[in-house]
């Protein structure tokens, strides 16, 4: 089990004061009965959130049990119990649709990540999948931690970590191969050798410049399976002239029915899809 960040339990702590407020009025009406409840999956799926789940329940005087040792990760069946918490009912119950939707939203993510990545490592061994920053804001941080429970990659953060030329800033630098080459090397000024910088190249000739000026990672963006290899194949081939190593990603109209495409040219495939796109699974909790 992957321990929460501070940020990440503060997080938490916000989003159940914002649907309980001073208290659910409901369920005061239970004083101090406790209970035992369940928590069961509706469909198959991978799950993802028991970590901040168990916080949630944690933070209201609650225990909680995982399920025959399941955790974040794990692919679960259709009516498998994945936790039982113990506690005072009212409390268990204020805590109760927060930590489902969180179960439902990080799980969806997971399983979509799972099922991308499936097909690109039997396409490609080694190519990996990546998410983007197309999260939801303020639940940002934990849509990243349920693409890497489901096996992608959560790519940058936020903006504070690595470096990443987009086609916006090479145009306010300029444009074309001399705005990436005046980025790479102000970055490179700035930030030194320890900062990562990737660069999104829109045709071969943007991705040769940024790999000459020197990128540690090319984008290689919006560009068909075919554009994608004959690029792939062209860089990695000038940087073997250059004894440079560049990792090579594609980005930007990718979906699941073309992944099998790209695999085999790039290092890395990102696709927003995996935040934005995945369906929430369903979850429910019953009293014992």
């Amino acid at each position: 089990m992957n321990h929460l960040t501070m940020g990440e339990i503060k997080l938490l702590n916000r989003y159940l004061k914002g649907d309980s407020r001073d208290g659910d009025i409901t369920s005061s009406i239970l004083g101090e009965q406790r209970g035992r409840f369940v928590i069961t999956v509706e469909e198959p799926c991978v799950i993802s959130g028991i970590e901040p789940v168990s916080h949630l329940f944690g933070s209201v005087g609650a225990s909680v049990l995982l399920s025959n040792g399941i955790g974040s990760g794990f692919e679960v069946d259709k009516d498998g119990i994945i936790l039982t918490v113990e506690g005072l009912s009212r409390e268990i119950l204020r805590a109760e649709r927060t930590a489902l939707n969180i179960l439902s939203r990080m799980s969806g993510i997971a399983t979509l990540s799972r099922k991308a990545q499936d097909i690109v490592e039997k396409a490609s061994p080694g190519t990996r999948v990546a998410g983007t920053r197309k999260t939801t804001p303020g639940f940002t941080l934990f849509e990243k931690r349920a693409l890497m429970d489901g096996g992608a990659l959560p790519h940058r953060m936020d903006l504070s970590q690595m470096s990443m030329l987009k086609d916006n800033h090479i145009a306010a630098l300029g444009g074309g191969p001399e705005g990436i080459k005046k980025g790479v090397t102000e970055l490179r000024k700035l930030y030194g050798p320890y900062n990562l910088i990737e660069v999104e190249a829109e045709d071969l000739e943007q991705g040769i410049a940024a790999l000459e000026a020197g990128a540690d990672i090319i984008m290689l963006d919006n560009m068909s399976p075919g554009r994608c290899g004959e690029a792939a194949a062209y860089i990695r081939e000038r940087s073997r002239e250059l004894s440079r190593t560049v990792t090579l990603e594609a980005s930007g109209g990718i979906t699941m029915d073309n992944l099998v495409e790209y695999a085999p040219h790039v290092d890395v495939i990102s696709l927003g899809f995996l935040t934005y796109g995945a369906r929430p699974v369903g979850f429910r909790m019953e009293m014992e």
